[in-house]
């Protein structure tokens, strides 16, 4: 594995860790699974597009191609811009 790919898969392990530790620290709040659940996924996600835009470790920053046109997906955004737009999440 390069340099590159286990620093990118550290701060991966980074976010697994504080999604898990913040939110083992608020599970008393919820009373419904679901709402739980797309809050973990939430803050998962949203980790791991703030991390793709360089914003985790400025050493860091992923390009999104898709693969029939090559065209990048995030060359003009930031991904973690879009979460709250497409991704449900609670108010806890």
């Amino acid at each position: 594995m390069t340099k590159e790919q286990e620093l990118f898969w550290e701060e991966v392990k980074k976010i697994q860790d504080c999604v898990v530790n913040v939110s083992s620290s608020k599970i008393s709040q919820y009373d419904d699974m679901e709402k739980l659940l797309n809050d973990v996924t939430y803050e998962t996600i949203y980790a791991i597009m703030e991390l793709l835009d360089g914003h985790k470790n400025r050493d860091l920053r992923g390009e999104v191609i898709n693969k029939h046109t090559g065209c990048s997906i995030n060359s003009s955004i930031e991904l973690h811009n879009y979460c709250e737009e497409y991704l449900n999440c609670s108010d806890i």
